[in-house]
Parts: C-alpha cells; structure tokens; sequence
C-alpha cells in the first residue's frame, strides 16, 4: 500500500496535502479502493501500467482521487465549523445569562480564576518546597490535570484568537493557497 504513495503524488498533486496528513492510512485504503473499482486491482505494480496505457483511464483515476480528497476536506471543514460552533455557543450562554443578571453567569469566571490559582500552587510548590520522595509521582499527576484545567481556561478566554487563525488558515487553503 505505501508504494501507492509516490504514484498518488505524481498523478494528482493537489491530493499531497491529503496523503500527508494524519489520515494517510485512510487516503491509502480510499484511493486502493478507488484503482480497484475502476481498474480491477488495487496491486501497486499493476496500477500503474493500467492508466499508462489508457489517457481516459488516467483521468478517470486522477478524477475519482481528487474527488475522495476534496470529501475528505469538506468532512474536515464540517468539522471545524462544528468545534467553531461549540466555542461561539459557550460564550453566547455566559452573555446571555449575563444579560439576564443570573448568578450563574459567574460560575465561568469563578472556575477559571480557581483553575488558575491552582495550578500557580503547583507551580509554586514544585519551586519553593521540598517534594516527599513518596509523592512526587502524585503530585506530578495531579499537576498535569491543574495545567490542563489552565490550558482550558486559557483556551475559553483567549480561544477566539486561535481559533481566527485556525479559520483564516482553512480559508487559505481551501480558497487554494
């Protein structure tokens, strides 16, 4: 199957980006159903004869290949405006019961200001004090979940920056770099 890579990439270069990608086991398995379909076999060795010998075969292949990518890329834009989705609904539900005047509107705010203050505890503490031999495993997990909870809190907050540049870099490249 891996031989099929540089033959993919000679034939349609724009699919590059979708084979390189963290779903080439997934590229590879589409586009060796895809010589199946059309050729009769998937056998790296046979495929490319097969469309050497036939111009309308080539672009038969070379069509039904961009076509699976550019799926592939319209799954992973849906994606995307779904997490897009998720993040704005997270920040409209604080506005809203901010504008309603609910106390519950500080829980947001609250939990992120504790989520913070523990993790600079830990920091604090893995700087400033002696670490018992036995708990230093202990305290290195529970560390790392104080600094997830700090990188989530971050995110929520500061999270419509990257996501703008997330967005601006899917706009460059499905408007074709």
């Amino acid at each position: 199957m891996p031989a099929l890579i540089p033959l993919l990439l000679g034939l349609a270069p724009t699919v590059a980006d979708w084979i390189i990608g963290d779903k080439t086991g997934k590229a590879v398995g589409q586009v060796s159903e895809i010589a199946k379909n059309l050729l009769g076999t998937d056998d790296p060795g046979a495929i490319e004869p097969a469309i050497s010998a036939d111009p309308n075969l080539a672009l038969q292949f070379k069509t039904a290949v961009m076509q699976a990518a550019a799926e592939s890329r319209r799954a992973d834009l849906d994606e995307f405006r779904a997490q897009l989705a998720d993040m704005a609904s997270a920040r409209s539900q604080t506005v809203d019961l901010a504008k309603a005047n609910s106390k519950i509107a500080w829980s947001t705010p609250v939990v992120s200001v504790l989520a913070i203050v523990v993790f600079a505890g830990f920091v604090a503490m893995l700087f400033f004090r002696e670490v018992p031999e036995g708990m230093k495993e202990a305290l290195l997990l529970l560390g790392g979940s104080a600094a997830t909870g700090y990188g989530m809190v971050l995110s929520y907050w500061l999270g419509s920056f990257s996501s703008s540049a997330v967005k601006d870099g899917w706009i460059r490249q499905i408007a074709g770099k």
